[in-house]
């Protein structure tokens, strides 16, 4: 009987070891697997850089104050910073988020905010867009990362609505800094940056991860430096008009031959920022949920030449959508409100026939790019 009962005990430990760490499921009840900010939510509550609001609820949609946006960075980046105790008869002393506070005084998170705004000034209210980029400033000064010149002048020009902060604003160069390195994207097909609106906290955990990448990046020397210079331009996209038809598949043609990838791309199977892909040409397509839907549209598409498609109104299969500078899918239906995709890098993943509303994709920004001509 002990020995049977010995025997139901290993069991039950080596069952418990292999199951694996996702089967546990989304950290909070209201950010699904399918929700567009799921993987990033849930690193950066894995990282202890986000928490939840309790009953089991993240709230992805809620605003970001503040104190809650500077106690998200310190956790993430200066954790060595947060006082066992805050000092005595400042404005936040005896608040909850003081000893964070007390951090971001020291590291000068408003210095970028100019004459308009301090720390107790945004302490408590949501935090916009423009100031959020303004701490992310101060973070990457600390860790002495700098952008490419010829990025931050693309990024300049890239961004409709710069001039509405002038040459002597302080968010202005944070604004294109953060553009330059990928760490925020604009709200639109057009880039707009919409600097006023108010961060969600799926937006700010999104942000969290990737300004983590590239502080990584500038710690492994993967990150371009200031002077590195711009790689050749590409041939520049023909004119509408002058792209041929004869070689651009239908949408049921390039349905079928993305499909046909499953056989060799299936469901759930592994697939990482590390996975790469390359054309037959040898061409370098990128890496992560990029590489993947290179994969898919060039098996679809080949060699016809692309160009970017401004509104979710003409959304195709087989077009590409890159939502808020995060994360890549392929659309496989259009629906009213809608698109299915297929994707790289969704939770490590390969996914198939994931459904996303427009109205997730146009709250975090997207760009489409397409194959069929104009």
């Amino acid at each position: 009987m002990k020995r049977l009962l010995s025997l139901l005990l290993s069991l039950t430990v080596i069952i418990s070891l292999s199951v694996p760490a996702f089967a546990a499921g989304p950290s909070f009840l209201d950010v699904s697997q399918s929700h567009w900010a799921y993987q990033f939510v849930e690193q950066a509550a894995k990282e202890g850089w986000v928490s939840g609001v309790g009953n089991g609820k993240f709230n992805p949609n809620g605003k970001v104050t503040g104190a809650e946006w500077y106690t998200m960075v310190i956790r993430a980046f200066f954790p060595d910073k947060i006082p066992d105790e805050a000092p005595a008869g400042q404005w936040y002393s005896g608040k909850w988020y003081a000893p964070y506070a007390a951090a971001g005084d020291q590291l000068e998170f408003a210095e970028r905010l100019d004459d308009y705004a301090t720390s107790q000034d945004i302490a408590e209210r949501p935090l916009t867009r423009a100031e959020m980029a303004a701490v992310i400033f101060k973070v990457l000064s600390w860790y002495d990362v700098q952008a490419p010149e010829d990025k931050l002048l693309e990024a300049e020009q890239s961004i409709p609505d710069i001039n509405n902060y002038a040459l002597e604003d302080g968010r202005r160069g944070p604004i294109i800094k953060c553009y330059a390195l990928g760490i925020l994207a604009g709200t639109d097909s057009k880039g707009t940056f919409n600097g006023e609106a108010d961060m969600t906290r799926a937006q700010a955990a999104v942000t969290l991860c990737r300004l983590a990448d590239v502080i990584e990046a500038k710690q492994n020397g993967t990150l371009p430096g200031p002077d590195d210079k711009p790689d050749p331009k590409p041939d520049p996209e023909p004119e509408p008009g002058d792209q041929t038809t004869a070689n651009v598949p239908t949408e049921a043609e390039a349905y079928d031959a993305i499909m046909a990838l499953q056989q060799d791309y299936p469901q759930g199977m592994s697939w990482t920022n590390d996975n790469t892909w390359y054309d037959d040409k040898g061409n370098s397509r990128g890496k992560g949920c990029v590489a993947f839907a290179a994969l898919c549209q060039y098996t679809a598409f080949g060699d016809v030449p692309g160009h970017y498609v401004d509104s979710l109104d003409d959304v195709k299969v087989g077009d590409s959508i890159r939502i808020g500078n995060y994360h890549t899918v392929v659309v496989l239906e259009k629906k009213t409100n809608s698109v299915i995709v297929t994707e790289g890098n969704f939770g490590s993943i390969i996914n198939w026939g994931r459904e996303i509303p427009f109205s997730e994709i146009e709250s975090a920004g997207y760009k489409i790019y397409s194959y069929y001509p104009n």
